[in-house]
């Protein structure tokens, strides 16, 4: 089948498609050409074509004009280029009316929030073509914010209710008079409740009020739609609430009868050797009485045809392998999560025809997987209770998450950047995204989902920030057509009513019985704080903390000891590179904390006592901050050693229970994993996509084997998520202040049990012989041929006196050897840098960025395959990245650069083939004559 025309979000302009922009004053062209069906053949069933150009728009109360002029050939004054899919307030940063609010601006500052207090008036004229006897025309909307009015022709066609409901049109009628050209007017609706913007304060030390949800929270009346908008410790206010048509407007063409839905139903048998698998077709039919048709398709190369008998109007029909032999897979390939094997996807075509000719015809990939959610566990009460703890595929997996708050924060989310966006979790070896109040719910999310093999925790549009939805009925329809639309992938994990606590009892009744009704083999959860439905999962709960703190503390927090054993919120801090800080600030502001930093979400949620009580925790644990350079580079010692510790403590304590010990952990979502926008929290890349410290933390902590010290009681453990023993030794060095080695011991792995924790000695004893404050601890697992399987560095405090990192400033500057080149393969370059430690200390993080070197930009997204390095003396290792046709294109003049904690300059050996290789000066300018940061 046809693929989409996929849109994309252009920053500087609007992107107009088949013959012209449909100007202020009315329509000039014709947006996308329709393909010529006066051809011989003449099919019925065409695919859907998305309207992607010649859209305007205009503020609803700025014009008196009705629906039906709108959806004309009339003139009309006022209207303005649209970007569709997208929100007003996009088009008009798009049209050159306000800067993107999101960088060196404070956005309740740049944009007036009176956007969101009108609707607004879409239109757009496109080609049709000349229908035949038996041919029906369908109009899509993926996705309007928050309530649509459809015209077309002169004619009002219905309405769309709720940001995330699908409406289908049937305009044949209309189109068939048409006379090849169809006039479509959308009038956007504003939300029902509304808040007034929410301001940052640096000096209160809490984010916009410290309120989420706006104000009041009123705006969670309004049900589904993106109510963070309103404002939250993660996002600022948007102005429009990033109302309009945020997701594609397609038309297609059926015969008479027309595929309304596929739902491919695989089951996986307990030994993994056989699934059937059941398709369910809804169709609709046009015929007077019942009609024979024909179905005819694939799966997996095998072809399949029979007939069936279609009344009038909508019916359903299931196939099985009862009814087609390729229905059942012997020995099926399954899809996985990731880090555990291939996520395999089949691919399922099928189409009815009548008369010989298609009538509709669906592709659906699919996945076959086996899930079991539970195990019992004994609860702090002393009853057993179902605890949520996941298996795929008879594979116990801890789950290692991230929460996902919103794609964009203006819904710029064209589908390469969300594809891009889902594969750093994939390279971060992150196995699942929380869909956190299905604020992100597109096709392209699930499919991107799908095809990296990350789980989904596929919330709905309910918080305890506010007040619930006035309209039940309203979301319960919008949770019906998200469960609908996307059960067939199989990234998505389970459903989940909201955010916090349980939505009003209907939601709850009204969740249980639609996942009921439609996909019973997926458990429902209330919400993610516990779950109040029928047949209740425990034993997990959100609730951070939020904010830094000792890695040791969470070691602390997940030993085992502590209900509950799944924990879907746990963050901290997350500061930027020094490029993206001076990109997202006004320069001004560089060296100054302010509001403008509070806009960017220094405060967090209040934790650490704001952004100024971070700034102040920073400089206690590594001294004082002499100017924004030495911030940023602080920032990430302090990210990696935190965030790290999220999840090396989860997975030092993971699946079993041991003495003492009740509760192993079976999962941990960090709070949050992708920015919604530029800021200091909560995230492992950037808006950006740029890959800083606290990325590297999360993939070095969540390899599928990996040796952990633990560092509330200084045992070595090796956690492995594989399905086999790991059997040989870890060796661990430890290095003083100075990079000479002053303890070494090697512990013996019997052998590391599979899905399991095991503790294999401990450390105690040599760290207590630690010489200065800080001490560098290299682990490294080799297995029984000696072959290095994972090498991880920590550095620590004195156990006999704790009292911080200042003295790293101390430590002697290593000298580094970097030598790299570039390699194209088909239409990708590869950059490649070895690096070498050639000094006599340690070389503390490690960083190289892809750079143009004739602007100084960073290519992005550009993620190494290791970064932030920490190399012990003489130590080397290999890091490479990928860079598209398309950035090798934009960016002709390659460059590396390189920064870190500390390194000797004249020492150093920097050189390149194909790609210059550099210092980062700016980075690197960490001590200023005069302190000038916070002055």
């Amino acid at each position: 089948m046809t693929q989409l025309n996929r849109r994309r979000f252009l920053s500087g302009g609007i992107a107009i498609a088949g013959g012209g922009a449909l100007g202020a004053l009315g329509l000039s062209g014709i947006a996308d050409a329709a393909p010529d069906s006066t051809a011989g053949g003449r099919p019925l069933h065409l695919d859907g074509h998305e309207i992607t150009g010649g859209w305007t728009f205009t503020a609803a109360d700025a014009t008196t004009a009705t629906g039906d002029r709108f959806a004309s050939a009339q003139q009309l004054a006022g209207l303005k280029p649209a970007v569709v899919p997208g929100t007003p307030l996009t088009s008009m940063i798009a049209n050159g009316e306000y800067p993107d609010p999101l960088y060196g601006h404070i956005v309740t500052d740049t944009v007036p929030d009176t956007l969101k207090d009108t609707g607004y008036w879409y239109r757009v004229a496109f080609a049709v073509p000349r229908l035949i006897p038996g041919q029906r025309f369908w109009l899509r909307f993926d996705g309007i914010n928050y309530l649509g009015t459809v015209w077309l022709n002169g004619t009002e066609v219905g309405t769309v209710a709720g940001a995330f409901k699908r409406s289908v049109f049937d305009v044949t009628d209309i189109i068939t008079n048409a006379n090849g050209t169809a006039y479509l007017a959308v009038l956007v609706g504003k939300l029902d409740y509304a808040d007034p913007p929410s301001l940052p304060s640096y000096a209160s030390g809490v984010t916009r009020g410290g309120r989420n949800g706006g104000k009041t929270g009123i705006t969670l009346k309004n049900g589904p739609t993106f109510f963070c908008t309103a404002g939250w410790d993660w996002l600022p206010t948007i102005p429009d609430r990033d109302l309009g048509i945020w997701q594609p407007v397609t038309w297609s063409t059926t015969g008479p009868v027309r595929l309304t839905d596929v739902h491919v139903d695989p089951t996986l048998s307990a030994d993994l050797r056989t699934a059937d698998v059941t398709v369910e077709l809804a169709l609709d039919s046009a015929f007077d009485t019942a009609k024979p048709v024909v179905l005819k398709g694939s799966l997996d190369g095998h072809d399949f045809e029979r007939t069936v008998t279609v009344p009038a109007g909508a019916s359903t029909i299931t196939l099985t392998s009862k009814d087609l032999a390729c229905l059942r897979l012997d020995r099926p390939k399954l899809w996985w999560p990731n880090g555990y094997g291939d996520p395999h996807r089949y691919r399922l075509t099928i189409a009815v025809e009548s008369g010989r000719q298609v009538c509709d015809e669906r592709t659906v990939d699919f996945g076959v997987r086996r899930i079991e959610y539970t195990k019992p566990v004994e609860s702090p009460s002393g009853a057993t209770v179902d605890g949520l703890a996941i298996t795929v595929n008879n594979q116990p997996i801890l789950v290692m998450g991230g929460n996902w708050g919103l794609d964009e924060a203006l819904k710029r989310i064209p589908r390469q950047r969300l594809r891009d966006q889902v594969r750093l979790h994939r390279d971060a070896n992150l196995n699942l995204i929380r869909n956190w109040n299905g604020q992100s719910s597109t096709e392209d999310f699930f499919e991107a989902c799908d095809e990296y093999g990350i789980l989904v925790w596929q919330d709905f549009f309910c918080s305890t920030e506010g007040p619930p939805p006035a309209d039940v009925a309203r979301d319960l329809d919008n949770i019906r057509d998200c469960i609908v639309r996307f059960r067939n992938h199989p990234s998505i994990l389970l459903w989940c009513g909201g955010n916090e606590g349980p939505p009003p009892q209907p939601l709850v009744d009204g969740l249980d019985a639609l996942v009921a009704e439609l996909d019973p083999k997926r458990a429902a959860l209330t919400s993610s704080a516990g779950d109040t439905g029928q047949d209740p999962i425990g034993g997990y709960s959100s609730g951070g903390p939020y904010h830094w703190v000792t890695p040791g503390t969470h070691f602390s927090l997940n030993d085992g000891t502590k209900w509950p054993p799944f924990h879907n919120e746990v963050g901290s801090y997350s500061i930027p590179t020094l490029e993206f800080i001076r990109k997202m600030l006004p320069e001004s502001s560089w060296e100054h904390p302010d509001d403008f930093w509070a806009d960017r979400d220094v405060n967090g949620n209040g934790g650490n006592g704001g952004g100024a009580g971070y700034l102040a925790l920073t400089a206690q644990r590594y001294g004082e901050v002499l100017n924004l350079p030495d911030f940023a580079r602080k920032s990430q010692l302090m990210n990696y050693e935190c965030i790290r510790a999220i999840y090396e403590a989860h997975a030092a304590n993971m699946i079993s229970a041991s003495p003492g010990k009740p509760y192993p952990r079976t999962g941990v979502i960090m709070w949050m994993t992708n920015p919604a926008q530029p800021s200091f929290v909560w995230q492992m890349y950037t808006h950006d996509l740029e890959a800083h410290s606290a990325f590297y933390a999360v993939q070095h902590a969540c390899r599928r084997v990996n040796v952990i010290l633990d560092r509330q009681t200084l045992d070595v453990v090796v956690a492995n998520h594989t399905r086999s023993a790991v059997r040989g030794t870890v060796d661990a060095t430890l290095y003083a202040l100075n990079g000479t080695v002053f303890a070494q011991t090697s512990l013996r792995v019997p052998a590391a049990a599979a899905s399991d924790h095991t503790v294999i000695g401990t450390l105690a004893p040599q760290l207590a012989a630690t010489p200065d404050d800080v001490a560098f601890v290299r682990l490294s697992l080799k297995d029984q041929h000696g072959t290095e399987l994972v090498r991880t560095f920590s550095w620590l405090e004195n156990p006999a006196r704790p009292t911080g990192f200042a003295s790293l400033d101390t430590a002697p500057a290593p000298a580094v050897s970097i030598t790299a080149d570039a390699r194209r393969d088909r239409d990708e370059l590869t950059l490649t840098a070895e690096v070498t430690n050639t000094g006599h200390s340690v070389a503390l993080m490690l960083h190289l960025q892809a750079y143009d070197t004739h602007t100084g930009d960073r290519i992005l997204p550009a993620t190494f395959s290791d970064n932030y390095l920490n190399l012990a003396p003489g130590e080397s290792t290999t890091v490479h990245t990928q860079l598209t046709a398309d950035q090798t294109r934009r960016h002709p003049s390659l460059g590396i650069r390189v920064d870190g904690w500390k390194i000797d300059q004249p020492a150093s050996h920097l050189r390149g083939h194909g790609v210059a290789v550099t210092f980062n000066q700016a980075a690197l300018a960490t001590h200023p004559p005069t302190k000038t940061f916070g002055a």
